[in-house]
This record gives structure tokens, C-alpha cells and sequence, in this order.
């Protein structure tokens, strides 16, 4: 089979002017056969980024060949061939948005091809169908949701009809149903011969590669199928990865279900245990019940128009009233555009309703507000953490806002200590790291480094683990634990149902710019048509839970976590089977 890429001792350091080199791959030797659809997997900071900016002549090595379709990338009359047979989408979209609409940015790379009016047209409605855009593609791209951006992204690419496109975290900020269609878009392209590669932290995804490739400190650990790397747990500790969480769930209920044979995913799942007959009965589990408390923030007929009285305005907030309490974990969930980042950015007044009133602790939003003591009382952590970064070094960003608060000397340095141990930054290996070498999930800690540091009241947290390898996302939500239990209210909006599931207390569910309900975290997540319907998806605990209902095991309803699901067979073997 013709090698559409190979890499041959390939080494890579980012290069900073009047600094030292910070090394990123070191002596990377692989190949990817054309039309193989391939993983790349690896903690934050393991090189995959840099990686794939090699494969598309972005980087040129230190030492080593990078060959794409034979072509040697440090031959710089090559770079413009690799471009057109190599597309990526980037790990943050916004870097790809060069237009007014987003008809015409998808646009924009078939135009410079010289191609005809009618065939550019063709590219761009079929690469809009194909994402789901193509009924807004006259509104900007600098005013859709991070999803909706990325999907934007997808669309420019796909008009190139490159040989090879690379997905660089292209789902990191999808809602489930848009991670589905992505991975729909993959078999589509792999249908059609194109060689697919994705960068990614979801196990779940990596399962139906065909090869995977695992990275670890800038080296190649692991070449090989999901099947082989999944089976070695050793390595996957190592390198600060987990097994999906189909596996990570059945190798726990193994003591009580031992038929269950390394199932990857719900399929086999289910398949595995189609014949195997419940034995046991379960407890209903205790129902808890906080004492409520006041609400710190109410909202009533809030809304909000983006670019109002202009041909591209958008409403991004209809009529929506909410309250939240004091000292809670609220979430916000709805699919990719319906309205969650705009919102949390009214609750510190980064924007300020057209229409509604808004309450926040002491503070009434409005205009006559001072908001510099509203970002005091309230901190926030942004989808996209570049927006957060503006400093050279990383101890120097986490400091700054405190140096504006006035905090210098031994303090400084112990409190922007204490922020980076927090987030699972050792302070002493990434203070005095240049922000621009970070990898994404990196500069995702930094920015909420940055802000835990200035001890806001109420902490509003977009995305929070968006982008971060498996452990850091377990580090994250363990620091947002430790946040709640100190006294602080946090809200949270994710994409991410286990984090929902986890973290959350009462959850807020928007679709277009409107309230649909507001339940417990419990109720709203079991609510499989209710999910459905807005194109939500349950977390997999919960559909484990319903997969044993439905073949005769009597579990309770409101099992949404995988802790609850394994209580409950922990619980029963005590019970006797009715």
C-alpha cells in the first residue's frame, strides 16, 4: 500500500529568539498508508499539535524527514502542493476565520485555487451541507459559538478537497450530537479515499481508528490498533491517558458481571451481556435533599441581540429567567449555539441585556453598574483560553491581575504558586514557560490559574476541561470540587455530560437562546427524550444503566454517574434476588 506519509527521526524544538530552544519531538519515525483513518493521542504538552503542523509543512524539522505523498517538506518548493493535499482544521477555529460571512469564508480557499464561479458555489454549499451551516451562511463567523466555528473551519477545508485533512481537537468544543456528525464526516471522507487523521482526548473517538499513534514528552510510545493500546493499562498510566469509558465502566463491574469481555463500546456492550441473566436485585438508592439556598443570581426576561439593528443581527438571548443559588454547582448544557457562553459573559458584564433585569450577589447589572467591582465579585475562565493570555511568561500571566491588586514580593509568589499547583501546573517547570509554546490544554490551566488566583466570590467557567487530556480533566474537576467546598458559587457550562454529572447540582438547558427547563442534574440527565429532543445525549453511565434495564436488571432510575451505577451492585450483593 503507497505511504501517503512518512516520518523518518523526526525532531523538533520551538525556537524563541535570545532563549533556549524548548525540545517538542524528539526522534519520531512513523507511516501512514493513504486513505488510513489514524489517531494521535498524548497528554497536554505531549507534542501532537506540533506533530500534525508537520505533516502539513507548517513546521519544517530540526533533523529528520517529514515526506507527505513523497514530497519532502524542508524543500520549501513542495510547501505550496502539501498545503492543497493536506487541510487541517486547527485546534482553535478562530484562527481559520478570514471573512465577513460565513459563505464567503468558506469560499475563500477555493477562490485563490483560480477555480470558476459555479464550481466554487458547488464546493461551498455541498462542504455547508455537509456541516449543517448552510441555512446561516450569511451571518458572521466572528459572532457563532466556538462549535459553530468549528464547524465553519470543517466546511473550508472540505471545499479544498484535500487528500488528507487532519482534525487538530476538532470536537474539543462540539456538543455530542456534533461530535457524532464529525465522526459521520470521517467515514464520509475515508469513503471517498481521503486519508483522515485525528488529534484527540476522547478515548470514545480513538476506538474506531484503524491505527493509533500515542505520543508522550516529544517521543513516539505506542504504534499500533485501539485494541493493543487499550489492553495495556501499564502504558496508559504512564502516559496519562484512560481506557474509553465503555471499558473503564465494564472492567469495574466486572466482579459482578464477568462475562464482560474488554467491550469498547455500548454495542458490544450490550452484546456481551444479551444472555446473561440478572442475578441480584438493587437497593432504590437514598434520595438527598439539600436545604435550599437564597439565590445569589436571578435573571428575568434577559435578552440579547448580536449586531441589533444591522442585516446580520442574531438573537442569542430570548426572554430567559433563571436563578441560581448561593454556594451551588449550576450547569449550563445545550447544543452548539444556543446561547451558554453569551450568557455567562452578562454575569460579569462582558455584555450587558438589551432587555431584562439582572441580579448578581449586591450588584444590579445595568448601566449605571461600575463593572470593575463586578469582575471582582465574579471570575471567568473563557472557551478559548488565547483570550486570557497576553503575557510572554506563564508565572508573569498568572501574576498579573494580582500585581493590579496590588500584591508583590514573597506573596505574589505564593499565592500564583499556590494557583499553578492547583491546576496540576508544577511551578517550577512552567513559570518561566513562554505562553506561545504551551499546548491547548496548557494554556486552558494557565487562564484558570490566572483566575482562581484573584479569589472571585462567584467563578464562571466556559468549557472548563475542553481540550484536556484524560488526567487533567480529572485534576480540573477535582479543583473545581475544592472551589465549591470552600464557599464559592460556580457555574459551569460544558458539553461534556460526565462533567455535568459529576460537578453539577441543578442544570439550565438553553436551545436558540431560550430556556427550556431548569431540573436537577439528576432528573434532567436521565430525561432521555427530553435530551433527544435538543440534541443532547445521556452521560454512558446512565446508558450502561438503561442498556442492563432494558435485558432484566431491575436498577433504579437517576443513575447518571459511573460511581452510582457500581454502589448499586455493591449494595446489592447483600440483596437477595426478588
Amino acid at each position: 500500500m503507497a505511504q501517503f506519509f512518512e516520518v523518518n527521526n523526526l525532531s523538533y524544538a520551538h525556537h524563541v529568539p535570545g532563549g533556549e530552544a524548548q525540545p517538542a519531538l524528539s526522534n519520531v519515525s512513523f507511516s501512514i498508508p493513504t486513505g488510513q483513518y489514524t489517531a494521535i493521542v498524548g497528554s497536554n504538552g505531549s507534542g501532537k499539535t506540533t506533530l500534525a503542523r508537520h505533516l502539513n509543512a507548517l513546521h519544517i524539522p530540526d533533523s529528520g524527514t517529514v515526506l507527505v505523498q513523497g514530497l519532502n517538506t524542508k524543500d520549501k518548493s513542495n510547501h505550496l502542493l502539501i498545503h492543497q493535499q493536506v487541510g487541517m482544521v486547527f485546534q482553535h477555529p478562530q484562527e481559520q476565520m478570514v471573512a465577513t460571512t460565513i459563505e464567503e469564508d468558506v469560499a475563500f480557499g477555493p477562490e485563490n485555487l483560480g477555480l470558476p464561479t459555479v464550481e466554487i458555489h458547488d464546493r461551498v454549499k455541498q462542504a455547508l451541507d455537509i456541516v449543517g451551516l448552510w441555512d446561516i451562511r450569511e451571518r458572521s463567523p466572528q459572532h457563532l459559538s466556538a462549535g459553530q466555528m468549528q464547524r465553519v473551519a470543517l466546511a473550508g477545508i472540505l471545499a479544498m478537497r484535500p487528500d488528507c485533512v487532519i482534525f487538530d481537537e476538532a470536537t474539543a468544543m462540539l456538543d455530542p450530537i456534533g461530535r457524532q456528525d464529525i465522526y459521520k464526516n470521517i467515514q464520509y471522507l475515508k469513503n471517498q479515499g481521503i486519508t483522515v487523521i485525528t488529534i484527540t482526548h476522547f478515548m470514545s473517538e480513538v476506538v474506531h481508528a484503524e491505527k493509533v499513534i500515542a505520543l508522550h514528552s516529544g517521543k513516539l510510545v505506542f504504534e499500533g490498533t485501539p485494541v493493543e493500546l487499550f489492553a495495556n493499562s501499564q502504558l496508559l498510566s504512564e502516559i496519562h491517558l484512560t481506557t474509553p469509558p465503555v471499558l473503564t465502566i465494564a472492567n469495574r463491574l466486572k466482579p459482578w458481571i464477568p462475562i464482560l469481555n474488554h467491550p469498547l463500546t455500548e454495542a458490544e456492550f450490550e452484546q456481551q451481556i444479551q444472555n446473561y441473566k440478572p442475578s441480584r436485585s438493587f437497593p432504590l438508592p437514598i434520595q438527598t435533599k439539600q436545604a435550599a439556598e437564597p439565590a445569589l443570581i436571578e435573571a428575568s426576561d434577559l435578552s440579547f441581540t448580536y449586531l441589533a439593528n444591522t442585516p446580520l443581527s442574531h438573537q442569542a438571548l430570548k426572554d430567559i429567567s433563571f436563578s441560581i443559588p448561593d454556594h451551588s454547582l449550576f450547569g449550563l448544557i445545550g447544543s452548539t449555539g444556543s446561547g451558554k457562553s453569551t450568557l455567562l459573559q452578562h454575569l460579569n458584564g462582558l455584555y450587558q441585556a438589551q432587555s431584562g433585569t439582572l441580579r448578581v450577589g449586591p450588584y444590579e447589572v445595568n448601566e449605571e453598574l461600575d463593572v470593575q467591582l463586578l469582575r471582582q465579585y465574579v471570575g471567568i475562565v473563557f472557551q478559548n483560553p488565547n483570550y486570557q493570555l497576553f503575557e510572554q511568561y506563564v508565572g508573569d500571566e498568572i501574576a498579573y491581575g494580582l500585581k493590579l491588586r496590588g500584591l508583590f514580593g514573597s506573596d505574589l509568589r505564593q499565592r500564583v504558586q499556590i494557583a499553578m499547583n492547583n491546576v496540576g501546573l508544577d511551578f517550577e517547570t512552567f513559570k518561566d514557560r513562554l505562553t506561545f509554546t504551551l499546548s491547548g490544554g496548557e494554556r486552558r490551566k494557565v487562564a484558570l490559574a490566572s483566575t482562581i488566583a484573584l479569589d472571585p466570590q462567584v467563578l464562571l467557567l466556559d468549557e472548563p476541561t475542553a481540550g484536556l487530556d484524560p488526567y487533567s480533566r480529572i485534576e480540573v474537576r477535582g479543583q473545581i470540587q475544592k472551589l465549591y467546598q470552600s464557599g464559592k458559587t460556580i457555574v459551569l457550562s460544558s458539553h461534556q455530560m460526565e462533567d455535568m454529572a459529576k460537578l453539577s447540582q441543578n442544570i439550565l438547558l438553553l436551545n436558540k437562546g431560550k430556556k427550556i427547563t431548569q431540573q436537577s442534574t439528576s432528573s434532567l440527565l436521565s430525561d432521555q427524550h427530553l435530551l433527544n429532543q435538543y440534541q443532547m445525549k445521556r452521560p454512558i453511565a446512565a446508558k450502561l444503566a438503561q442498556i442492563l434495564r432494558s435485558l432484566g436488571w431491575n436498577l433504579p432510575e437517576g443513575i447518571i454517574t459511573t460511581d452510582q451505577l457500581i454502589e448499586q451492585f455493591a449494595l446489592s450483593s447483600g440483596v437477595n434476588h426478588g
